[in-house]
Formats: C-alpha cells, sequence, structure tokens
C-alpha cells in the first residue's frame, strides 16, 4: 500500500496520509516521505496551494507506537535520534514551503498528528474532528512544535491547559479558540475546502506566497529552534522509566481491547 497519495488537480496539490488501519499514525519513513514531497512540489512550481489530509475518517494519530517497540526495550539514543529527525523534518517542511499548506482534519487529530496539523498554514475541520496533544498522557513531551505554535494561536493559558492535560477538543471547541479557521459537516467538507482553495487561488500567485513568507519569516527560526529543544526533552522521556510504564500500561490495555471487540 502507497502510504502517502500524492494528487495533482489544475493548481491544488493534495497529499494523504494513507494508513487507515493505523488511524493514519507516522512511521519515521512517513514523515520524511511526506517533507519530500512537499519540497518537490515546490521545485515543480505548478501547485498554488497544497491540502494535506488523512484516509480512512482520521487526520493522524500521531506517531505509531510500533515503531517504537521495534526498537526494543532500550532503544539507542542514535535511532531516537534518526527517528525524530525524520519526524521533525515535516514540520519544517511545512513551514519553509512558500505555497500555503491547508490541513484538512477528520476523527482523530492527536500526537505528533496534532502538532503536524498546528504547523499548517491554515486548518479546516470537519465536524467529526477531535483535538487532543496526548503526550502528557504517555510520559512524553511534544516534539512537533506545539509548544511554540499552540500558545500563538490560542494564547498561552489555553495552549498550556491542552497540552498538559488529556483534554480533547472538539471541531467547534477549537474553533471558537482560534485553533482552527472553520468548520463544516463532514459531508460538506469537500465543498468548504474547494471555497477556501478557491479563494487562495483567485488571489495573485505572487502575493499569496510573499504574504505566507512575510507573515511566517519571524517564526521560522524560532519555530526550528523550538523544534531543538522539544527533541532534546523527548529524548530524555523516550528513556525514562514512567514512559516505559504507561508505554506498557497502553499497550496492554489496546490488546485487551482488540481480544473483546
Amino acid at each position: 500500500m502507497i502510504e502517502l497519495s500524492s494528487e495533482f488537480d489544475g493548481s491544488i496539490h493534495r497529499l494523504i496520509l494513507n494508513r487507515p488501519a493505523r488511524r493514519n499514525a507516522l512511521t519515521p519513513d512517513l514523515a520524511r516521505a511526506l517533507a519530500q514531497e512537499i519540497e518537490q512540489i515546490e521545485e515543480a512550481g505548478d501547485a498554488r496551494v497544497i491540502l494535506l489530509s488523512g484516509a480512512g475518517g482520521h487526520f493522524c494519530a500521531g506517531l505509531d507506537l510500533r515503531w517504537l517497540d521495534s526498537l526494543g526495550s532500550t532503544p539507542s539514543i542514535a535511532d531516537l535520534q534518526r527517528g525524530l529527525s525524520d519526524f521533525q523534518s515535516a514540520i519544517i517542511a511545512v513551514v519553509r514551503s512558500p505555497i500555503p499548506v491547508l490541513a484538512v482534519v477528520q476523527g482523530t487529530v492527536a500526537g505528533f498528528g496534532f502538532d503536524l496539523a498546528l504547523a499548517c498554514d491554515m486548518r479546516l475541520a470537519g465536524t467529526s474532528a477531535t483535538f487532543t496533544s496526548a503526550f502528557a498522557r504517555m510520559g512524553l513531551v511534544p516534539d512537533g512544535g506545539s509548544t511554540f505554535t499552540l500558545p500563538r494561536l490560542v494564547g498561552v493559558g489555553r495552549a498550556l491547559r491542552v497540552l498538559m492535560t488529556d483534554q480533547s477538543i472538539d471541531a467547534q471547541a477549537a474553533l471558537s479558540i482560534g485553533m482552527v479557521e472553520e468548520v463544516f459537516d463532514d459531508a460538506e467538507l469537500e465543498a468548504g475546502v474547494t471555497r477556501v482553495t478557491g479563494a487562495l487561488v483567485a488571489g495573485a500567485h505572487s502575493s499569496v506566497r510573499a504574504i505566507k513568507r512575510l507573515s511566517r519569516a519571524q517564526e521560522v527560526g524560532a519555530l526550528e529552534q523550538a523544534l531543538s529543544t522539544e527533541g532534546a526533552a523527548q529524548l530524555q522521556a523516550l528513556q525514562s522509566a514512567e514512559f516505559r510504564t504507561r508505554l506498557q500500561a497502553f499497550t496492554t490495555k489496546t490488546v485487551a481491547k482488540r481480544a473483546g471487540s
């Protein structure tokens, strides 16, 4: 199965995370492929807007924990650093791209998937979308820049509550605090996205690119610094006994749930 679908239609380039059985959870390979695809779209020079979404009714459930399991009970720092670099490359590619990148979200938007959506230039949500950071629940910290991006969108207090607790936010609540730009019924999401992208394409191409560059230029360096400091903290968290305990409990719960279904 192709894990990243890439479709170009006129001025719109669609990138679809395509691991529906895992709610589009990311592996390092998939994150790196996403970064490379965004860079190639820029080089081709034809797209006016990039749409990022997920297959199967979900955006992205975050890191695929099976990748961590594959590294063994005591993963090396080098393996963790390589994986982290691959994940963060997707965030950097989104922010650095001169082309507007819009997250089109439904269902689960969690963990690194939450961070990825926040890094995009706009977020258009279906009513089924549910946002949760989930890192603290697992004994981890954000590593996709949300300690930087979320406070800028919703304010420090709201951001800390979302990041520190296991709070889930539905689409309408996300709209009310400025986390998303617009919410549509799931059945109308495609039509809504078409309307928004049409307005972007109608603008002068050079102006749209310049406005993104000017609006985000000051934060690019700061976000990359945040990614660096988040990454250092995450490497410590991934090696902690608390994370391993919480991971084991999560895995046991998941296996029991599947056995009972």
